[in-house]
């Protein structure tokens, strides 16, 4: 765990170093707008430390964030809700896809640009999905997949 986040605080001073020299070459402003970054640390499936990196993507020149997310996982409910903070875009913005295994979200409005795709702790029902948007929370909810007949096939005999 201390390894990844050396490597993610080497990643991002070398990405200020760089803009920061590109400004002084060319004379532009290295930033025209506030850096936003982060990282947000919990325990993840079986009580191991999960670590979650957010925020602006300085080493790709697509310039999109990371936002903030969650996995709430309900057994007993049988559901898998996904929380994603995503301020400043509308839900017409927000384009969810889903596999068995990861969700794919993607929001765009202005400067306001995010993109993330996440592992699930569980593998869903990806067609059960509804979702609901408000004050720059969307909320994704899924069916947990069945595992009870994952991969089940009736074989006829001819």
């Amino acid at each position: 765990m201390l390894d990844e986040l050396d490597h993610y605080f080497e990643e991002f001073e070398r990405s200020v170093e760089e803009a920061v020299k590109s400004s002084v070459n060319t004379g532009q402003k290295a930033f025209s707008k506030p850096v936003v970054t982060g990282m947000a640390m919990g325990f993840g499936p079986e009580g191991k430390p999960r670590i979650q990196f957010f925020g602006d993507n300085l080493i790709g020149p697509d310039g999109f964030r990371a936002p903030i997310y969650e996995q709430v996982m309900d057994e007993k409910e049988g559901t898998l809700r996904l929380l994603f903070e995503l301020p400043g875009v509308e839900k017409e913005d927000v384009v969810i896809s889903a596999l068995d295994d990861k969700v794919t979200l993607e929001a765009e409005k202005g400067d306001r640009r995010y993109r993330v795709e996440v592992q699930l702790v569980g593998e869903i029902d990806p067609d059960s999905g509804t979702a609901s948007y408000k004050n720059g929370l969307l909320e994704v909810t899924f069916k947990l997949r069945d595992k009870t007949n994952k991969g089940y096939r009736r074989v006829r005999i001819v």
